[in-house]
């Protein structure tokens, strides 16, 4: 065998052994056995972390002119598409 038959051999059993390891890795058996205790029960965010509201945004008073405009247009288009914002 030539050199870069036998690299290439080895390039293609590297590929191999990489690929069998990934699925290995990835196959649903692996993950059920991982994950038991969160696919029965809800899972929790950690400690601290929240959805942030309203009040967690930083309002700020000064509105450009183009904010202004915005304001109005959306006014605009939520009246023309009848859109619920307190269902």
């Amino acid at each position: 065998m030539s050199n870069s038959t036998k690299n290439r051999l080895t390039s293609v059993a590297a590929a191999v052994v990489a690929g069998v390891a990934l699925f290995g890795l990835l196959s649903p058996a692996a993950a059920s056995d991982q994950n038991s205790l969160t696919s029965h029960s809800p899972w929790l965010a950690p400690i601290g972390h929240r959805q942030p509201t309203r009040a967690d945004v930083p309002q700020n008073e000064v509105l450009s002119a183009w904010e202004r405009e915005q304001q109005v247009f959306d006014a605009e288009l939520d009246r023309k598409l009848i859109i619920c914002r307190g269902c």
